[in-house]
């Protein structure tokens, strides 16, 4: 069996710790791993890594495979999407590729951000959805609902196939209030988690039937797939392959396909499953003190009952409150009640709408040569800590707006500076001047941290001439 992980969400509902460059797959949300990492993990047993293709958003490549690293995760079966197109389109062009290779393919299409806390029940399922699959049915997971939900879709079962096994009578669109109860009684509706089983050449197939518009370009798309120039290699599109993925429609493969299939094939899932939509949904997943607060981080709680209170560095403390949600980042804070989580999407759509930068990524940010975060800044000047990876080197470059002036805090650089290279250590620093050559590098086996101070009235990340770069991006 082939696996298919699907991870190009953004993940609002948990902003500030899930931004839209640093999303909610690629966060700590539930335990010690990421939920890419603990999606994996599940996979395993049943799937090898070898097996295991990867689409995402071509902003979260880097990050992305390096938390995939300690998995050996094969860099050129991640695809880098140049757009959010949902998911039919991105489950076609994978299919095709896995086609290619092995004519008689079995699939399986996982989401990167849910939790399942049965794990052994979720491999025993999905040997039986292959063996379905390889009758040639597209075979959904179902779960069975304890609660009205009002958040998710529903599938009504239908006649049994086999034992354990059932058509799909039809899908269900996420219903009103009444509606959820009278599923939830009815004892034969359930919810849609988004995990499927099929063969590979059966669902392109459908999508031939259904959604022509997108299965007629799968062909044009997969010719334009070529390696990225960059440090592992992960597959990318040519700019005419991105110009035709862009112009696609964006649809989801339920209503692109599963709806009209007369193929589908539901397998009822009690796997402990929980698509962890928004905060309030950390209720359900995690560990809870005696007041049925969740707590994490430099915390200090007193009176409080039924919260969530989230902090990193510094220090929380929270005095007497009730069924509230507080998350604390470096650059922004999150305060609402637990009722309202849902509409933390709107909040950041509003942050988006107003030009605030914190909507989209934190002070934080993750680069191929390691990250840098942004410490203080002002009208002519930003103060940064930088962190190069051992081995790495940010490209040759130049600024026309600014100068900087680094320090090293622990660990080597070597600075090349037009034609003059030099050799750093704790304390040292050095100044690079505007319009002048330079690359920062790490020789060492240690991390390289610096304290970067840029001057200048205009300070932007555009404001970058590259030269060389060994990750593809000049």
């Amino acid at each position: 069996m082939y696996g298919v992980i699907l991870a190009g969400g953004s993940g609002t509902r948990f902003w500030p710790t899930s931004r839209e460059q640093s999303p909610k797959q690629l966060q700590k949300i539930v335990g010690t791993r990421t939920m890419l990492q603990n999606t994996v993990q599940r996979l395993l047993p049943l799937i090898s890594i070898e097996n295991l293709y990867l689409g995402t958003n071509h902003q979260q490549v880097i990050e992305t495979l390096r938390q995939l690293e300690s998995y050996e995760f094969i860099s050129d079966h991640l695809i880098a999407e140049p757009c959010n197109r949902n998911t039919a389109l991105a489950i076609g062009l994978i299919a095709k590729l896995i086609i290619d290779k092995d004519a008689d393919a079995v699939m399986a299409v996982f989401p990167a951000d849910h939790v399942v806390a049965n794990p052994e029940n979720f491999i025993k399922t999905l040997q039986k959805a292959e063996v379905l699959a390889e009758k040639g049915y597209l075979v959904t997971l179902g779960i069975p609902p304890t609660r009205p939900e009002t958040g998710f879709g529903y599938l009504q079962q239908g006649a049994e196939i086999e034992d354990g096994a059932y058509k799909v009578e039809r899908f269900v669109e996420k219903p009103d209030r009444p509606k959820a109860e009278q599923y939830l009684q009815h004892g034969k509706y359930f919810w849609n988690c988004g995990v499927f089983v099929w063969k590979a050449s059966t669902i392109l197939e459908e999508l031939h039937k259904y959604a022509e518009n997108i299965y007629s370009q799968l062909e044009a798309i997969a010719g334009c797939i070529q390696n990225a120039k960059a440090k592992p290699a992960y597959l990318e599109l040519n700019e005419a392959g991105r110009d035709l993925f862009s112009s696609l429609p964006s649809l989801s493969i339920d209503y692109a396909v599963m709806e009209h299939s007369s193929k589908v094939a539901l397998i009822p899932a009690d796997i402990g499953w929980n698509d962890v939509g928004a905060w309030n949904s950390l209720d359900d997943v995690s560990e809870k003190d005696s007041k049925g607060n969740i707590i994490s981080g430099n915390v200090l709680v007193q009176d409080c009952n039924n919260s969530i209170v989230q902090a990193q560095n510094r220090l929380i403390a929270v005095l007497g409150l009730k069924d509230t949600i507080v998350v604390d980042s470096p650059d922004a804070l999150l305060v609402c009640a637990k009722e309202r989580s849902q509409d933390v999407k709107k909040l950041v759509e509003s942050l988006n709408e107003n030009g605030h930068l914190e909507a989209k990524q934190s002070s934080t940010v993750n680069k191929p040569w390691g990250s840098y975060t942004v410490l203080d800044s002002g009208p002519t000047y930003l103060l940064k800590r930088i962190e190069v990876l051992p081995g790495e080197a940010l490209s040759l470059q130049s600024h026309q707006h600014r100068s900087e002036h680094w320090t090293v805090v622990s660990g080597s650089a070597e600075v090349m500076r037009n034609k003059e290279t030099f050799h750093l250590k704790n304390n040292d620093s050095i100044t690079i001047p505007k319009n002048t050559k330079h690359r920062l590098g790490n020789p060492g086996l240690e991390l390289l941290t610096i304290i970067e101070i840029q001057f200048g009235h205009l300070l932007d990340e555009a404001d970058i001439s590259r030269y060389e770069d060994r990750y593809g991006r000049c």
